[in-house]
């Protein structure tokens, strides 16, 4: 829930903290690693969500509705929103008003569809008994943990147990009231007006009211504390905090995505005494008011929570009304599947998340141990072109389109374990349109675009044009299997139509900088975010976070717009359009929706994700 995530199951090592590689609103490094990192944390999904018994066969996917259906979602359930933003009963009207704009803010946070089972998936065993440890294993190190300066997946894990934010997004795809009780939107979408909880402390003793919220912001937008996060909040320009129950934001322009970023764990509203007090170090010494206090961090090693017992909860997602049953959190750093598979093996463990594909018999085959499966994620792998010779050639990359063998990938590559995907939006977020599939699996067609290209088989099969033969460089990352034996089906497609293939694998770390310069050929990629604004983060010309492009008037205009729209319907028909011009021209090759996988101890009661894939843990019990 970054988040933005490249997929990659095994990251290694910490990365250089995020506040000194961000250097502007759209430093994509900083953003790739966001993209990357969150995605192999399993956060920012809706779909179904299921604790599938180790004995039991996974069941198939099931895609998420249609655009039309989550709009129609958002109907039935924009009457609760109403209540929740209405700040005065006199003002009834208004809040309705604002509750639909809220609402539209929202959209695409979460899969608002009644095939998706509930999002707040739970693990299946007995009740268990409050206290003892629970035991979860990071793939990553996080580089710190203070939530303005870091876009790692590792740490916003541990961060959404810390710190609570302005609002939750439930399964119904609509902000609910957390920090903030309530809401309105004026100015056409450009002020926010929260009324913030009276009572609320932070586990420092210090008060989290407006003006609390005010500093986290302010701090956030000040270019001093090159914030890794500032774009997440997209064209927020000021927060005003006239009363300490009333916190103002103010845009330059409506910001859609707004709420759904405010909602994940890079929104945690953290104590201003404590920033004060510990400088530098605070992102090793984090205070929230969260449900888990943070008690130590001892490098690749571990970090260690303790339950606040103070805390009040006031999500409806979550049914413990008060302080965690469990008495200590302990996320564990074990960057190597094999060893993250071992330990949960042994009950050393209690939670792996992800589970790579090659492990799941593994957990299936095991009695002490429970799969969970996310089959509709909001995570996307797809091919990339560079936007320059030869790969800016229409034909070209139309054939490629038409070549590649989602199916073949799906069951050789993923075991069967993703959703394939012909629309440039994951499966998981609302706006993603089955419908659209302009390049259907055709080696035949592929070979006469080609030829109507202007492609012409040399001696050797490999085409060629103006003398230049077909032969690219497919960059990709390390660290994930199922990456790995894509890249090797990939190039037996493209083989059968005459183009040569090699295929480049690199670290992470090596991956983003050539991806932010254009310096590829093609490459191939995972990326997630719970929202439309996936398209601008991922395609936008001049302004996306990921790769270098070209602008392109008619996509970036309709991506723009997309992320303008308050109404939910309106925005989700507006990325369609955006999603059918970015194909037109085969500017991408979407793949697949990996399914999000965990092994889970079955003794581990009550382990939730919510709507965006937060993990939440104040139901946990412990059973034998």
């Amino acid at each position: 829930m970054t988040e933005f995530r490249v997929r990659e199951d095994r990251p290694k090592g910490s990365s250089t903290p995020a506040s000194k590689r961000l250097t502007g609103l759209h430093s994509r490094v900083a953003l790739v690693v966001a993209l990357i990192f969150i995605t192999s944390l399993v956060l920012g999904a809706c779909g179904d969500n299921t604790a599938t018994p180790a004995s039991s066969n996974l069941p198939t996917a099931t895609p998420l509705a249609t655009a039309v259906q989550a709009g129609n979602a958002f109907a039935t359930t924009a009457a609760t929103a109403t209540t929740a933003a209405a700040t005065t009963a006199a003002a009834t009207t208004a809040a309705a008003t604002s509750a639909a704009a809220t609402t539209a803010a929202a959209t695409t946070a979460a899969a608002t569809t009644a095939a998706a089972t509930t999002a707040a998936a739970t693990t299946a065993a007995a009740a268990g008994k409050p206290g003892g440890t629970l035991n979860y294993a990071l793939p990553q190190e996080p580089d710190q943990l203070d939530p303005a300066k870091t876009v790692l997946g590792a740490s916003n894990a541990v961060n959404s147990a810390i710190y609570e934010r302005l609002v939750y997004i439930g399964t119904d795809g609509l902000p609910h009231p957390w920090v903030a009780e309530s809401w309105t939107i004026a100015d056409g979408g450009k002020t926010l007006t929260f009324k913030i909880r009276s009572g609320l402390k932070f586990t420092d003793g210090t008060p989290l009211d407006a003006s609390a919220v005010k500093a986290n912001f302010d701090r956030i937008l000040d270019p001093k504390t090159a914030s890794a996060t500032k774009s997440f909040f997209g064209t927020l320009k000021t927060v005003d905090a006239p009363d300490a129950t009333t916190a103002i934001f103010h845009f330059d322009s409506p910001y859609a995505a707004f709420f759904t970023n405010a909602s994940i764990g890079y929104g945690g509203i953290v104590s201003p005494a404590a920033v004060a007090k510990y400088g530098d170090q605070y992102g090793r010494n984090p205070v929230g008011s969260g449900p888990f206090m943070f008690k130590s961090w001892t490098t690749g090693q571990n970090i260690t929570l303790v339950k606040n017992p103070d805390y009040k909860n006031y999500r409806a997602d979550i049914d413990n009304p008060g302080p965690a049953y469990i008495d200590t959190l302990n996320f564990q750093i074990i960057p190597e599947p094999a060893t993250q598979l071992a330990s949960l093996q042994r009950g050393s463990t209690d939670i792996v998340n992800p589970v790579q594909t090659d492990n799941v018999p593994t957990i299936t085959g095991d009695s002490n141990l429970n799969l969970l499966q996310v089959k509709s994620s909001t995570q996307l792998v797809f091919l990339n072109f560079a936007d320059k010779a030869p790969t800016d050639d229409v034909a070209l990359r139309k054939a490629i389109s038409y070549a590649v063998d989602r199916k073949t990938i799906i069951d050789n590559a993923l075991n069967g374990y993703a959703t394939a995907t012909t629309a440039p939006l994951p499966t998981g977020v609302a706006g993603y349109d089955p419908n659209l599939n302009p390049y259907p699996f055709d080696v035949d067609k592929a070979k006469q675009t080609l030829k109507d290209g202007g492609w012409v088989a040399g001696a050797d099969g490999i085409v060629a044009k103006d003398g230049k033969p077909a032969s690219f460089t497919l960059l990709t990352y390390s660290g994930d299997s199922g990456i790995k034996r894509t890249t090797e089906i990939l190039q037996a497609n493209l083989k059968a139509i005459g183009i040569d293939l090699k295929i480049n694998i690199l670290e992470i770390s090596a991956v983003v900088p050539l991806l932010s310069k254009g310096d590829y050929d093609i490459a191939l990629i995972g990326v997630g975010w719970p929202d439309i604004s996936f398209l601008s983060l991922s395609y936008l010309g001049k302004g996306g976070a990921i790769f270098l492009r070209k602008e392109d008037p008619t996509v970036d205009d309709l991506i723009t717009k997309s992320d303008q729209t308050l109404d939910p319907a309106a925005r989700i028909e507006v990325a369609k359009q955006a999603e059918k011009a970015l194909l037109d021209n085969a500017k991408v090759v979407p793949l697949y929706t990996p399914y999000v996988l965990l092994g889970v101890q079955k003794k581990v009661n009550g382990f939730k994700l919510d709507a965006l894939q937060n993990l939440l843990f104040n139901d946990v019990t412990l059973g034998s």
